[in-house]
């Protein structure tokens, strides 16, 4: 079996805070971050094998603008960037025009910062607009493949592409199983809230339906500390009921199984190690 690991690389205080309307943007929580990329890159230099040792980060452009060292790092380690949108914005909800600009410049400075051609796209949360063609045209115009198509039927990346018209963007999509009649993606949440089962379930369909399959995870997962929670004092202008529901559900994210998922995570890892960057692997196209 093969098996790639990819990292959503954001700040998820930074990003909450501007989906809650709190901020339009910030400061980066630097200090979290890096200690997440070196949990995440321990990890994988414990258990990613000779193949596995190098790894897929899609960053947010924001995220190079104030800490550039920090993709830096990540490029001269080995690891392969990509673009995870310039905001952690719902693309879909967006003008074409908005869309255009914001892919443009989140490539432009993740490539200044890393010193690597960026080729690579995730949209945030996986919301491009498939109503229509004009995002993922877009999309093509600046990069060679794309990450952010989830489903369980790979006869639809192909329905999709001739769709819009296509011709030169791949696209690897994240695959989508069913366990108790429930439909979940192989990563995220998922992998660290379910138990370990679920995700070798998962990495059985997915081998089963013909995908190359890949995990999909971000820095918050990788820490147990609450580094990335927002406090109840950045919460309070959302009002008292509003603050409270939203500092619950933060638990989801930053402590219900996040001790634990290093192990789970190393559980699906194939005997010979992971398959490496996504550049390297299905996406075939030689990476910077």
């Amino acid at each position: 079996m093969s098996l790639h690991l990819s990292i959503d690389f954001e700040d998820v205080a930074h990003d909450q805070k501007r989906d809650l309307g709190l901020w339009e943007t910030g400061p980066l929580r630097l200090d979290a971050l890096w200690h997440s990329y070196e949990q995440i890159d321990g990890f994988l230099a414990r258990h990613g094998g000779p193949r596995g040792r190098h790894a897929t980060f899609f960053c947010t452009g924001i995220l190079a603008s104030q800490a550039p060292d920090l993709i830096a790092r990540i490029a001269a380690d080995g690891h392969e960037v990509c673009c995870h949108y310039y905001f952690h914005d719902e693309m879909d909800h967006q003008q074409i025009g908005t869309v255009r600009d914001m892919l443009k410049r989140a490539r432009d400075i993740l490539q200044d910062a890393s010193g690597q051609p960026v080729r690579g796209f995730r949209a945030p949360k996986f919301r491009i607009d498939r109503q229509g063609a004009e995002q993922y045209r877009a999309v093509e115009e600046v990069f060679r493949y794309d990450s952010s198509f989830p489903t369980g039927n790979l006869n639809d990346v192909e329905a999709w592409r001739r769709l819009c018209g296509l011709e030169t963007l791949q696209i690897l999509p994240i695959f989508t199983g069913r366990i108790a009649g429930r439909r979940l993606r192989l990563g995220g949440s998922y992998l660290k809230l379910f138990p370990g089962w679920v995700g070798r379930s998962l990495l059985t369909q997915a081998e089963a339906a013909g995908f190359a399959p890949h995990v999909y995870l971000h820095p918050y997962e990788f820490v147990s500390g609450g580094a990335f929670r927002l406090s109840a004092a950045d919460l309070r202008p959302l009002g008292l009921r509003k603050s409270l529901l939203r500092r619950l559900r933060q638990h989801q994210w930053h402590t219900i199984g996040n001790r634990g998922l290093p192990a789970k995570l190393a559980g699906l890892v194939p005997a010979g190690g992971l398959a490496g960057r996504l550049c390297d692997g299905p996406a075939k196209v030689a990476c910077g």
